[in-house]
């Protein structure tokens, strides 16, 4: 910034310009949160016979969604009979677990099948 514009900053200082620039961009992620409903909601009426589930607390936080489409449902049948389900943890402001369950098809190449974001790894989700 000093040889560019002539100015001085200091590394917080851009830091926070940077995630200020960010959020301008992208929008604040708790707002990403109030448009989930409409997106699986769209998700449901594109792909007929898709599996979508959003489940919520009473005091309305996210406890965790899940989206099979129609398209991994149909073609599960020329798939081979083994799911690998696999947990990857998200790491940003708001915590959870990233699950996915796939399989091979009959190329041998891998085959989503589902994918969901849950609150933490236990039997209801």
């Amino acid at each position: 910034m000093l040889s560019d514009h002539g100015m001085n900053l200091t590394y917080m200082q851009a830091w926070r310009a940077k995630e200020k620039a960010l959020e301008f961009l992208r929008g604040h992620p708790v707002d990403s949160y109030s448009r989930l409903p409409s997106y699986l909601y769209i998700l449901e009426k594109t792909y007929p016979g898709s599996v979508v589930k959003l489940e919520k607390t009473k005091n309305d936080y996210f406890l965790y969604a899940l989206v099979a489409l129609s398209a991994s449902i149909k073609d599960w049948k020329h798939c081979r009979q083994v799911v690998v389900v696999d947990g990857n943890f998200l790491k940003s402001a708001y915590k959870g677990i990233m699950l996915t369950a796939s399989t091979m098809d009959a190329t041998g190449s891998i085959f989503p099948l589902a994918y969901a974001v849950v609150d933490s790894e236990n039997d209801a989700s």
